[in-house]
């Protein structure tokens, strides 16, 4: 594995994570961002009946139901995704449970209702699967294209459910950014250390256009 990738991995992850931090103290200091009400009323205001309907079926793309037979077609599908799966797992399980704690810490009820918001859980766990998607989308021997269309399914996904949750009343933006921001954060570290640890990796990484194998001819002793 090549040590830029790994630096790359690396301050994603505590770029993502030291932000992640700033916003919750944020948050837990000021109750309502600026921002928040902003964002919102913008994009309240197309709150028409085919945007509820396509709302709720986004909302679905962070839910359990969603994720886990995802992840288990991923585990099945790909080589690369069941070298490490036990760190994927225990990624999308410790997002969960960090994003849970948080949100008693931070106390902020959601613009409806008085149960705790931030950050979300539904934003945290597709943002979580949608990186780790594309770190082993990245590994996998796939064209380019391919590895973009995978890319671009994955990011849709995590704003998706972002946009849902903020459409259906149940998220101020700061909880969405803070989903994402989280799972960004949590996804990447667990790609930092598989990144890491490429001993168990297996041989099926792409090669970069500008990569050429190379021969290596036996030598042969003298007595």
């Amino acid at each position: 594995m090549k040590r830029s990738e790994i630096t790359r991995w690396r301050m994603v992850c505590l770029v993502s994570l030291g932000l992640f931090v700033g916003l919750g103290v944020a948050v837990y200091a000021t109750g309502i961002l600026p921002g928040d009400l902003l964002v919102r009323q913008f994009l309240l205001g197309s709150d028409g009946g085919m945007v509820r309907k396509l709302a709720r079926w986004a909302n679905y793309g962070g839910r359990v139901h969603v994720l886990l037979p995802a992840a288990v077609l991923l585990f099945v599908m790909s080589s690369v995704a069941r070298c490490h799966w036990r760190v994927w797992c225990a990624v999308m399980i410790g997002s969960s449970l960090i994003q849970h704690a948080v949100k008693f810490m931070v106390g902020r009820s959601r613009p409806s209702g008085s149960s705790l918001g931030f950050p979300s859980g539904h934003t945290t766990a597709a943002t979580t699967f949608a990186v780790v998607l594309i770190y082993i989308a990245s590994r996998e021997r796939i064209s380019r294209r391919q590895r973009w269309i995978v890319d671009a399914l994955a990011i849709c996904l995590m704003l998706a459910v972002g946009w849902a949750r903020i459409m259906r009343h149940a998220h101020w933006p700061s909880d969405v950014l803070g989903g994402f921001l989280l799972g960004i954060g949590c996804a990447a570290a667990a790609a930092w250390w598989a990144s890491s640890h490429p001993q168990a990796a297996p041989e099926s990484q792409s090669l970069d256009d500008s990569e050429t194998p190379r021969l290596v001819m036996p030598t042969t002793s003298r007595s």
